[in-house]
């Protein structure tokens, strides 16, 4: 049986929504700036380890948070402050901050202290194994804006970019996972060599499950205060269900609903106040929340009106201008069969019904239903980019192949854009490094020299004069990519071992498994999976231009090397005929030709087969994102002019996608670009935009084109596809009248955002896109 589609807001949501809009955010209308300094302040006035501050000061954040309940809303609760302010450190001689701290009860002798706590918060002791010296030989090629020699990026420290077991909060609630902390302490033999670095979690761990139940519990105690002064019944009705509900959860395990979604939204608040809001997702949830939503039809006690109703307040609360909080629906489940469900359809409706930006995701594979297929189609023609489509096809073998076990395979979801991890199991590093395909090729052509600057930044492997053929230029290309790889999980590995002692995650860790059973946090070798996730950038630059150099100077050599080097150094200044003919002549990415498209999958094979090679301090694999997000663009202006007639500064390819405005020959010659790719290797997951033009899309048989070509990509195995309908003249008015025209949402880089919110940088970049109308 079809589900009944929902097709309208209610008066309330209307509400909602326009104020969650004005405010830009689920945040409290009055925050002190100093409740951090306050909790901090608290938090470490006993000579606690660093974790158990950390634990800590969420629990007194919690204690010490304004608690509001909104007129409107049954789903109760607001970010803590930390989620979106910039905290600036307090001055013990400036007046004002003095005068803030003693309203929140801290003495005038103590400011200082508050201070020096904050510091220490703010500029954790770092790593002082390996060295950050850019001139070291591990730095050199370190991302700097200002310079022309960045190849790579590498962080290693994770914060956010997650999905927290929600689903066990529901299930047993925070005093459910205290009674586990406090059971894994008994069991534990404190003669062990490990037991006080265990304890040393555990007790935090235990402040992470108060910090839960008192989150619940102040906001049932609001409720029923006003409850108790309410004027009308429908009012009063409204306060006591909050407060009943409040009372419950997310201290002891959801038995309905509505009691699920209010635990999942305070769960999500306390996990966001450690580590900001920044690819905090949710994960799964049409699968997470399904069980509570078919228990409460099976009883009468909801509707699918009223499931759609909860799901757009849901989307009210997780609203923000730039959101990449997560939410991912169907795939198969973790027996291998189909997951889609009703609530899979529920949350499409509310989705489209409340008509905001939301980052929502679908999972599709060979049985997946069309009528599932054909819903998401229609969401997509609307415009904006949502949702976009994952292959399980793909995936879940890139995920089993590098160690992850089949049933968590297949469990998997994106972050944010669209990093992979595996719900409540993993630390996926994602967005670990960034590496510049682009770069490297740029120096093997320069014997590993800089043209812009030349300074020797990689390795001395030869100058395009040298190389008697092809492959021995690819070779030269390898090199340079093995090198900076290995200065780049150097930088990531520095990252992991800092973050080990000087940025514990322990909420994050709690809703992770196995971080109680190990007593370890989850920088700490706690989870199931720990593994790291770099960004690969450039692939289509590259393969563009090592087109045009196997075609015109080995196959059928035209261009004297010299002549193309001193053009490409000159960024082809008086040789605009040149450029013409690299740009013109020779095949590009994107227009399903299997030469130039090869060596795109050849270039991305490499880069993963360099990546399996690497290991993590904590014994992690590195996993790879075919991605570029926002990074194609600076990372371009470190490139000069390339080989495919690219001019110096100008913005990389996004991720695998073609390059700005190549794709010439339809959206199938597109499509099938993209099958040559290894998607089924990248356990990070890939990424590519197609623009179409809204005539392509238009009315009933547009909508069912875009659904047979979502399923024809996925047969085609195509790991990942974002499709962004909009036109030139569309995005053009944007620019002109941003305040009547601006508010079009568009697919940006793995996200989508309001137009007129963009950098006129950015926008350009979209608007060079090709924009299919066949």
């Amino acid at each position: 049986m079809k589900p009944d589609v929902v097709t309208s807001r209610s008066p309330r949501i209307e509400r909602l929504k326009a104020g969650i809009m004005q405010r830009r955010g689920s945040f409290p209308k009055h925050v002190n700036p100093f409740v951090r300094a306050v909790a901090l302040f608290f938090a470490s006035g006993n000579g606690k380890s660093r974790v158990q501050i950390r634990a800590a000061y969420l629990r007194e954040l919690v204690k010490l948070a304004n608690i509001e309940i909104e007129p409107d809303w049954f789903l109760a609760g607001q970010h803590l402050p930390t989620a979106h302010l910039q905290w600036k450190t307090p001055d013990p001689h400036n007046a004002e901050h003095v005068e803030c701290l003693r309203q929140l009860g801290i003495a005038d002798t103590e400011v200082v202290k508050v201070r020096d706590c904050l510091n220490h918060w703010q500029n954790p002791p770092q790593c002082t194994v390996g060295t950050p010296d850019p001139e070291s030989l591990n730095g050199k090629g370190f991302w700097n804006d200002n310079s022309t020699c960045s190849v790579f990026w590498a962080g290693g420290w994770m914060e956010n970019h997650s999905i927290r077991d929600y689903a066990k909060v529901m299930r047993i609630g925070f005093r459910g996972v205290r009674r586990e902390v406090e059971q894994a302490m008994a069991a534990a033999d404190r003669a062990a060599a490990g037991y006080p670095q265990s304890e040393n979690f555990w007790l935090a761990a235990l402040d992470i499950c108060d910090a839960g139940i008192l989150l619940g519990q102040r906001y049932a105690e609001a409720a029923q205060r006003l409850a108790n002064v309410a004027e009308t019944p429908e009012e009063k009705a409204r306060l006591e269900r909050i407060a009943e509900r409040c009372s419950r959860v997310p201290a002891e395990g959801a038995r309905t609903f509505a009691e699920a979604v209010q635990a999942l939204w305070l769960a999500h608040i306390l996990t966001c106040g450690e580590d900001g809001i920044n690819a905090n997702s949710l994960g799964r949830l049409d699968q997470i929340l399904h069980p509570y939503y078919a228990a409460d039809i099976a009883a009468g006690r909801l509707d699918r009106a009223g499931a759609v109703e909860w799901m757009e307040e849901l989307g009210c609360r997780l609203y923000l201008d730039y959101d990449v909080q997560a939410i991912t629906l169907g795939g198969v489940t973790r027996a291998g069969d189909d997951a889609v469900n009703d609530l899979s359809y529920i949350i499409l409706d509310a989705t489209r019904n409340l008509g905001v930006i939301r980052d929502l995701s679908i999972r599709l594979h060979d049985k997946s239903p069309a009528l599932f297929v054909q819903r998401s189609a229609e969401l997509i023609a609307q415009g904006g980019g949502i949702p976009f489509v994952f292959n399980d096809a793909c995936f879940i073998p890139a995920l089993s192949e590098r160690g992850i076990a089949p049933e968590d395979a297949r469990d998997y979801a994106p972050i944010g854009c669209i990093e992979l991890t595996i719900p409540g199991r993993a630390n996926p590093h994602a967005v670990s490094g960034w590496l510049n395909s682009t770069k490297c090729l740029e120096l093997a052509l320069f014997n590993g020299k800089d043209p812009a600057s030349d300074a020797q930044v990689g390795p001395p492997t030869g100058a395009l004069e040298d190389f008697a053929t092809f492959e021995d230029l690819f070779a030269a290309y390898e090199k340079q990519v093995e090198t900076f790889s290995r200065n780049m999980v150097y930088h990531c590995n520095r990252g992991e071992l800092a973050q080990r002692d000087g940025g514990p995650l322990p909420c994050w860790s709690v809703l992770t498994d196995d971080c109680i059973r190990r007593g370890r946090d989850i920088t700490d070798g706690g989870p199931v999976y720990n593994y790291h996730s770099i960004c690969f950038l450039g692939a289509a630059n590259t393969a563009d231009s090592l087109m045009a150099l196997k075609q015109f100077v080995f196959d059928e050599p035209r261009i004297p090397r010299s002549e193309l080097l001193a053009a490409l150094r000159n960024n082809f200044q008086g040789r605009e005929d040149l450029r013409q003919m690299l740009l013109m002549r020779v095949p590009k990415y994107g227009n399903d030709n299997p030469k130039v498209d090869d060596l795109a999958r050849r270039v991305c094979e490499h880069f993963i087969a360099v990546m399996d090679r690497m290991e993590s301090p904590l014994s992690g694999r590195y996993f790879v994102h075919l991605f570029s997000f926002l990074c194609n663009i600076p990372f371009g202006k470190s490139v000069g002019a390339t080989p495919d007639g690219r001019r110096s500064g100008e913005p990389l390819a996004y991720s695998v996608s073609a390059n700005q405005g190549r794709d010439t020959n339809g959206v199938t010659a597109m499509l099938n670009s993209l099958a040559r790719l290894p998607h089924n290797r990248a356990a990070g997951a890939s990424a590519a935009i197609v623009e179409i033009d809204p005539v392509m899309v238009a009315g009933e048989a547009g909508v069912r084109t875009l659904a047979q070509l979502t399923e024809a990509a996925m047969r085609m195995g195509i790991g990942q596809l974002q499709w962004n309908v909009t036109t030139v003249e569309r995005l053009r008015q944007a620019q002109t009248d941003p305040e009547r025209y601006g508010n079009i949402a568009v697919r940006v880089a793995g996200f989508s955002q309001m137009f007129k919110l963009i950098n006129p940088e950015l926008q350009e970049h979209i608007i060079a896109r090709t924009k299919h109308r066949n």
